[in-house]
C-alpha cells in the first residue's frame, strides 16, 4: 500500500471519529440538539470568566453573533432607509425603516416596531437586517428597527425611553411614511422581548399609543433574581447563554438592585396584567430564560389576554438552528399580519 493511500485512510478514520464524537454532543440530558447548535454549545462551554463589556468587546460579540444566526434570503421589492429620530432628551435615535412592496388597491400598510436583542449591551445598529427584510415581506407591515442606547454606558431606563420615543414617532409620522399609525405591533428577542413587554405595559398604564400585538421571543421577564427557575439549573453553563452571563448583563443594564423590582424592568412582577395586547411568546428548551418566558405567558393568559406559546427545541435565540429561526420568524410575521388585518380600518 502506498504511503499516500495510508495517509488518506488514517485521515479518513480520524475525520470519522471526530464526526462521531461531535455528533454525540447532540444528545443532552434535556433532549436532542440540532448538530450545529450542539457544536456551538460545546465550544462556548469551554470559555470561562466574566464578559468584558467594552466597545471593542461589543463589536467582537456582534460579529460572532452574526456568524451564528440564520441568514435570511432578502426578498425582492423590500426597500429600506436609515433615518434619525429626535428625542426629548436631545439625542438622536437611529432607525432603519423597511417598506414591503405594495400592490395597487392593497390596504394601507400597518407598522411593526422591531426591538433587537443583545443583552441590553450589544446588537447596536440593525444586526438582523436580513430577518427584518423577510419579516416586512411576510407581515406586509412597515418595519421600524430601533437602534436604542446600550448599557453599561446608558443603563435603565435609556433603552426603554428610546423605544417609546420611536413608537411615538411612528404614531406622529406614520402617514407621512406611507402607513397606518393606528395599527402597530411591537416585538423582539431576548432583551428586545423584555423591552417589548415593558413598553406594552408602560403604554397601557400611561394611556400611550395603542399596541395591537406583541411578539416576545425568548424574552427575559424577571430580572429581580428573587425566585428559582428550573431552567436556570438545567441550562447552567452548558448552552451558550449562562446564568452568570445573565446576571452580569442585568448588573450593567440595571445597576440599582431596587430598580429590578420595577415592572418596566421585570414585567413578570406587574400585579395586574389585564388589558394588554395579544401575544405570541416563543421560548427555547435549552435556554435559562425558558421558564420565566413561559411563566409570563401563563400570567398574561390568566389575566384574560390572548396568548400563543411556542416552545422550540433550540438554544437561546436559536443559534445554530437556522431552519428553526426561519420558521419562527415566518410564524411571527404571519401572526403580526393576522392581528393587524383585524385592526384594519373599514
Amino acid at each position: 500500500m502506498r504511503m499516500g493511500t495510508r495517509i488518506a485512510i488514517v485521515l479518513g478514520v480520524l475525520v470519522g471519529a471526530a464526526a462521531a464524537v461531535t455528533y454525540s454532543w447532540t444528545y443532552t440530558p434535556l433532549g436532542r440538539l440540532d448538530y450545529p447548535a450542539a457544536v456551538i454549545a460545546r465550544l462556548s462551554s469551554i470559555s470561562s470568566g466574566p464578559m468584558e463589556m467594552t466597545p471593542a468587546a461589543r463589536q467582537s460579540a456582534n460579529e460572532m453573533t452574526l456568524a451564528m444566526v440564520a441568514d435570511f434570503p432578502e426578498p425582492d421589492g423590500v426597500a429600506f432607509e436609515d433615518r434619525m429620530v429626535s428625542s426629548d432628551a436631545g439625542h438622536a435615535i437611529p432607525v432603519r425603516i423597511y417598506w414591503p412592496p405594495r400592490t395597487e388597491g392593497a390596504p394601507v400598510r400597518p407598522f411593526y416596531l422591531d426591538i433587537h436583542g443583545g443583552g441590553w449591551w450589544m446588537g447596536n445598529g440593525h444586526p438582523f437586517h436580513s430577518a427584518n427584510m423577510s419579516f416586512a415581506m411576510e407581515s406586509q407591515a412597515i418595519v421600524v428597527s430601533v437602534d436604542y442606547r446600550l448599557a453599561p454606558e446608558h443603563p435603565f431606563p435609556a433603552a426603554l425611553e428610546d423605544c417609546e420615543t420611536v413608537l411615538r414617532f411612528i404614531v406622529r409620522e406614520g402617514e407621512a411614511l406611507g402607513g397606518d399609525p393606528t395599527r402597530i405591533a411591537i416585538g423582539g428577542g431576548s432583551a428586545g422581548g423584555n423591552l417589548s413587554a415593558a413598553l406594552a405595559l408602560k403604554m397601557r398604564n400611561e394611556s400611550g399609543p395603542r399596541i395591537a400585538f406583541q411578539y416576545l421571543m425568548v424574552p427575559a421577564t424577571d430580572l429581580s433574581d428573587t425566585r428559582e427557575w428550573v431552567s436556570y439549573d438545567e441550562a447552567a453553563g452548558r448552552y451558550v447563554l449562562t446564568v452568570d452571563g445573565i446576571r452580569q448583563m442585568v448588573d450593567a443594564y440595571v445597576p440599582e438592585p431596587a430598580d429590578r423590582m420595577n415592572p418596566y424592568v421585570s414585567p413578570l412582577l406587574e400585579g395586574d396584567l389585564s388589558g394588554l395586547p395579544p401575544a405570541l411568546i416563543v421560548t427555547a428548551l435549552f435556554d435559562p430564560l425558558r421558564d420565566q418566558g413561559e411563566a409570563y405567558a401563563r400570567r398574561l393568559e390568566d389575566a384574560g389576554n390572548r396568548v400563543e406559546l411556542i416552545r422550540e427545541d433550540g438554544l437561546h435565540g436559536f443559534l445554530g438552528s437556522p431552519e428553526r429561526a426561519k420558521r419562527i420568524n415566518r410564524i411571527a410575521a404571519e401572526r403580526v399580519r393576522e392581528a393587524l388585518m383585524i385592526e384594519q380600518r373599514p
